[in-house]
């Protein structure tokens, strides 16, 4: 069922009448494509809608979503650095790697708009003026840095009279950031104050189209004016950055009307979360909508998550399915190009609307989908990737080290990983582990100085926490003189959970267990003993799946499972907690399993 959202009734005729109007009065035939992206920070849209806001009355526009899709790797917080980040490439965060409003450099790998006119015509007068500065300052400081004007952390009256100026020298796309909503929001949250924020976000948007308008009548080139916002906000306007429906929800406007990306609902998807919210166009259509009017058409290698609202469709709404790997919506008749990872792969129908892969993939499938010459790109979840050894090295942090040779920094206070992971395992970041990263297969902090890391070769590896490097003289073998009563399972150990007192138990891949104390250097007598529901209660049936173990706190502990599932376990009430095993993702444990 598609639900056709229109501009506000009163407006619709006049707006066509003026559109085909003024293109006939501007119809030279050296017309040049020029843009302006206009950004509001933390303008919602709903207040938009309800206020007196003449010039957004000017605009076609409609709500859009932002955050990516919640529980696939896409999602992201509702936060200003990932908004923005994905508005100026074209992908979510899994791509551009901005987790937060502190991250660094945005992923070199998936540039900016900035970067990508550039490349595509080094002549095209390019400029990025904003109120917020980390945009230009801190995640594309690099892309940047090539154009044409660059202006950071002015006043949002400023910014308007500089891009004005800008424009009006022969700028071919301006980027303008306003932070006056956002500023009234986080200061009052909604109200009077915020309400005034918008109404004179109105009039400077108002400018800006003036200018454009007059800039049209003189030259006669093609401008195509977006406006957006970077996130919505919770229900008292004060916060955002989290997956509500508020905080989601954005909007899209435009001087031009746009294609059936832009202004379809469309309700029949495989994920109706949050009032059907993926119905809508996505945050990530910005760039690329920008790009094809710019001339510089984008490509399939570029790996784009957004889709175009101008020009030919290709799939849309792109998401797991639910019988499917893969989920579309398509009204065409023609045929979907896949490529997994840049080879192609396969076609389908459009009117399929989805695809399962026949293939396993190892890591992380990047699939681009290509129909009507138009492609867009999704990325799956990692696959095939589990957590081979944990190092619980502090009270506030952890290092997950995953069988696809990366590790994650993880962050237990704040219950994420940290900003820029995951990252290789390397001698650089990890001295002396570097050459047997794909042999690690469990880890312990003795809280002696001394940290141990397994292998699956039978050896094992002492780590001097304080040098931060392995010790020399390692690998050793893990047998009877180095480990007395682990010789025979070096090569079994698949787990090791360092627990109260002195005490190791170490996990066999056949399961079973064995409890090593540390002030004696030996196992404990009468082990190893089976994994079941009387030795470790609730773990029974997982006994053969447990790839590594943690104790979090002197309370909890975590068993990690195959096929990315984990168990928490009670050391109080020594049992598993009541359902378990879950699933590990964003969710559950925010950025562990990211790509």
């Amino acid at each position: 069922m598609l639900n056709i959202q229109l501009p506000r009734p009163w407006r619709s005729a006049m707006k066509l009448l003026l559109t085909g109007a003024l293109l006939s009065c501007a119809s030279w035939s050296s017309a040049a494509p020029k843009a302006l992206l206009i950004g509001i920070d933390g303008a919602q849209y709903e207040r938009i809608q309800a206020l007196n806001t003449p010039n957004f009355d000017r605009l076609y526009i409609n709500r859009a979503y932002t955050g990516g899709i919640a529980g696939e790797s896409s999602q992201q917080s509702t936060y200003s650095g990932p908004g923005w980040s994905t508005i100026l490439t074209g992908n979510w965060v899994h791509k551009h790697q901005v987790t937060s409003n502190s991250s660094g450099l945005a992923n070199p790998a998936y540039p900016s708009i900035f970067k990508r006119l550039k490349q595509a015509n080094s002549n095209l007068k390019v400029a990025s003026i904003v109120n917020w500065a980390p945009i230009n300052t801190q995640f594309f400081t690099n892309d940047v840095a090539l154009i044409n004007k660059v202006q950071s952390g002015l006043s949002d009256t400023n910014v308007v009279t500089e891009a004005i100026s800008f424009m009006n020298s022969g700028g071919d796309f301006t980027f303008v950031h306003l932070d006056g909503p956002d500023h009234a929001g986080h200061s009052y949250g909604f109200g009077s104050s915020y309400d005034a924020s918008i109404i004179t976000a109105d009039q400077q948007l108002g400018q800006l189209l003036n200018a454009v308008e007059q800039l049209k009548l003189t030259t006669g080139d093609d401008w195509l004016v977006l406006v957006t916002t970077d996130h919505g906000r919770e229900a008292t306007g004060f916060n955002h950055g989290n997956q509500t429906f508020n905080e989601k929800t954005i909007f899209i406007a435009s001087n031009k009307i746009l294609n059936q990306e832009f202004s379809q609902h469309v309700t029949t998807l495989a994920n109706t979360a949050f009032n059907n919210i993926y119905g809508y166009a996505a945050q990530t259509s910005i760039t690329p909508t920008l790009l094809r009017h710019m001339g510089v058409e984008p490509q399939r290698t570029w790996q784009l998550d957004g889709l175009p609202l101008i020009g030919n469709l290709g799939v849309r709404k792109v998401m797991a399915g639910t019988n499917t790997d893969i989920a579309w919506y398509s009204d065409s008749t023609g045929t979907v190009d896949i490529y997994r990872n840049g080879t192609y792969v396969d076609s389908a129908l459009a009117t399929s609307l989805g695809w399962n892969d026949p293939a396993v993939v190892q890591g992380v499938p990047d699939y681009s989908l290509v129909l009507n010459n138009t492609p867009v790109s999704y990325r799956g979840a990692l696959s095939n990737v589990d957590i081979t050894a944990i190092l619980n090295w502090s009270t506030s942090r952890a290092y997950f080290f995953r069988s696809d040779n990366r590790y994650v920094r993880y962050n237990k206070t704040a219950d994420q990983s940290d900003s820029g992971y995951p990252a290789d395992v390397t001698n650089s970041n990890w001295p002396g582990l570097g050459n047997y990263k794909n042999l690690i297969t469990a880890s312990f902090n003795a809280e002696n100085g001394k940290s141990y890391f397994f292998l699956s070769d039978g050896n094992y590896i002492q780590y001097d926490n304080a040098t931060d490097k392995a010790d020399t003289g390692y690998p050793k073998p893990t047998n009877n003189t180095n480990w007395p009563g682990l010789g025979n399972y070096a090569q079994d150990i698949r787990a090791t959970l360092r627990w109260t007192g002195n005490k190791v138990f170490f996990f066999f891949a056949n399961g079973t267990y064995s409890r090593y104390d540390l002030v004696n250097n030996s196992v404990d007598s009468g082990y190893p003993k089976p994994v079941n529901n009387s030795t470790w209660p609730g773990l029974g049936n997982y006994a053969t799946e447990i790839t590594e173990a943690v104790k979090w706190s002197n309370s909890r502990a975590y068993f990690f499972l195959s096929n990315q599932r984990y168990i928490r376990y009670s050391i109080t009430a020594d049992s598993v907690d009541a359902g378990y095993p879950a699933t590990v993702n964003n969710t559950s444990w925010p950025g562990l399993l990211n790509p």
